[in-house]
This record gives C-alpha cells, structure tokens and sequence, in this order.
C-alpha cells in the first residue's frame, strides 16, 4: 500500500487490534513481572522503550499503510513518549493509591487507545483513507 492511500479506519483498528495486541501483551505481561523485582516506574520505562521499538517497526505499513519516513517516525516517537508520560502518571497514581505492584500491567488499557488515536492522526492527516468496504455495505 503506498505512501498516499492508508488504511480505512475499519482495516486500521482491526491491524492494530493485531500489532498492539501483541505489543501490549508482551509489554504488559513484562511490566507486570519486572514490577515485582524492580520500582514499577522503572519497569514501566524499560518495557515502554521496547513496546516503542515493536511500535515503530509495525505502525507504518502493516497497521496503518503508510510509508514511514524518518520525519514520520520522530514524531511517532515523540506521540509514544508523550502517551509514556500519561501512563508513568497512571502508574504513580495506582502506587499511591496502594495498589498491588503486579497491577502495573493494567496501565496499557489508558496507553493503548491513546497510542492508536495518537497514531492514526499523525500518520494518516491530510491523506484520505480508501472508503472501507463493510462501511460500505452497511450505507
């Protein structure tokens, strides 16, 4: 799929559903376990690191269909660490609340929505998406 016809919304969602399924599992499941050997911020952190990595490697063509240039991946970069800061504040909230330290992992039901919204706006803007064909079907 070239640089200027991404993904539909449908086909995006379902390819992230995929990509940061597996991400997030391994990533959370990670969290989860280094969070009882080491502080949960820095777990959060190592693992965050890596999920950016898979992110990175996946966003562009499998997940959203576009072509990734350096510029892209940057900003990418940036919107991950952004959503890091929301989910080490997540994390710092939950520590403080008392919960137990194996919880950690649950930060990813904030981080992974906002990784998808944040990705599909910056990487699909200004490029309009093929008209999804179940989208179609339903009008």
């Amino acid at each position: 799929m070239s640089a200027d016809a991404p993904r539909s919304l449908t086909s995006s969602a379902w390819r992230f559903v995929v990509a940061g399924g597996f991400n997030t599992l391994v990533t959370g499941v990670a969290l989860s376990l280094l969070a009882q050997v080491i502080d949960p911020r820095l777990a959060y952190t190592i693992v965050f690191l890596v999920g950016i990595g898979i992110s990175v490697a996946l966003a562009g063509g499998f997940v959203f269909g576009v072509a990734m240039t350096r510029r892209l991946v940057v900003l990418y970069v940036a919107m991950y660490l952004l959503v890091y800061v929301v989910g080490l504040g997540v994390v710092a909230l939950a520590d403080a609340a008392g919960m137990p330290d194996i919880g950690s992992g649950l930060v990813v039901l904030v981080t992974a929505p906002l990784t998808f919204i944040g990705g599909r706006l910056l990487l699909t803007r200004g490029v309009a998406a093929p008209t999804d064909p179940l989208e179609r079907t339903q009008g």
